[in-house]
């Protein structure tokens, strides 16, 4: 009998609670229903401002170039390695392969960025409201608002994205901007200025080992050490003639940039919907919090 009333006590206590629960449902709807206009005038107006936002925000488009590190050419280096001690001795490095870190290192640096600004004048593009066309000068602008190729440099930096596959060791070079023509004419012409400057500085690094391999020659007896001289000299040559004739010396281009025809941003849909949801969620919060206060208060007056 006791085992008997105890199941009859607890099946009470679940019936309750099952009710109650059923009222707080009813209560819940009853006010989501009462606070109809709130719900919707809050969501269709949250709604409207992202829709205002995404219709007046500027397109952006995004311009990609897929690139290769260039492959090294095979030089008479190769036969080398064997004389990397007598070559350390003498002073001189054993050239290696290619260095990718580098060449995104130099993609990204702010020098690279800096030349290019000024060589494709790209300050009155970036400050366009500060440019008079006309007279071709800057108007004028309080000091701290004056544009400067540091901030020009930041911006570009800001729009240009370098990234690096793991696996196929691909690398893209993506740049966004509010025209999707210039936008894929600065990737390519980064691409071309990048392979120009490193030639370049290997063209200059080669001429500068070949006259003190020269003049290392000129002072050696030894001809062990002769023997490397020669054959360093013999391949630095290679390198300089090999690097005044490659164009792709240090990236070479799978994939050309071409102007985008869709905007990376906004995306209008993405923005317009996120704001009804956020509309209606704010909307619940706000009931909740109102009914939240006016218990309070009930229980601040019976108290």
């Amino acid at each position: 009998m006791k085992h008997t009333k105890g199941n009859d006590t607890q099946n009470q206590e679940l019936d309750s609670s099952s009710v109650a629960d059923e009222v707080d449902l009813l209560q819940l709807t009853l006010t989501l229903f009462r606070a109809w206009k709130l719900i919707i005038g809050m969501t269709l107006l949250v709604g409207a401002a992202a829709s205002f936002y995404a219709f007046s925000a500027s397109d952006v488009y995004r311009a990609h170039t897929l690139l290769a590190a260039a492959k090294k050419e095979k030089t008479s280096s190769g036969s080398l390695q064997q004389f990397g001690g007598l070559a350390a001795i003498a002073g001189i490095s054993i050239p290696g392969g290619s260095d990718t870190d580098r060449i995104i290192a130099t993609l990204k640096s702010r020098d690279f960025l800096r030349f290019f600004i000024t060589k494709k004048n790209l300050m009155p593009i970036f400050f366009k409201g500060s440019w008079d066309a006309s007279k071709e000068e800057w108007k004028p602008v309080a000091e701290d608002q004056k544009p400067t190729l540091a901030k020009a440099v930041n911006l570009l930096s800001g729009v240009v994205s370098v990234t690096e596959d793991g696996k196929s060791r691909l690398i893209t070079l993506s740049v966004s901007w509010g025209d999707p023509d210039l936008a894929s004419e600065w990737a390519n012409e980064m691409v071309t200025q990048l392979n120009e400057q490193l030639r370049n500085e290997a063209i200059v690094e080669s001429q500068n080992r070949v006259g003190y391999l020269e003049q290392e020659l000129a002072k050696t007896t030894l001809k062990d050490m002769r023997d490397v001289l020669y054959k360093l000299l013999e391949s630095e040559k290679q390198k300089a003639m090999l690097a005044n004739v490659k164009e792709d010396f240090a990236l070479e281009v799978i994939d050309p940039a071409i102007p985008p025809r869709e905007p990376f941003e906004p995306n209008r849909k993405f923005i317009i919907v996120g704001g009804l949801l956020l509309g209606g969620f704010l909307s619940l919060f706000v009931i909740f919090l109102l009914e939240f206060l006016k218990k309070l208060n009930a229980l601040s007056k019976s108290s």
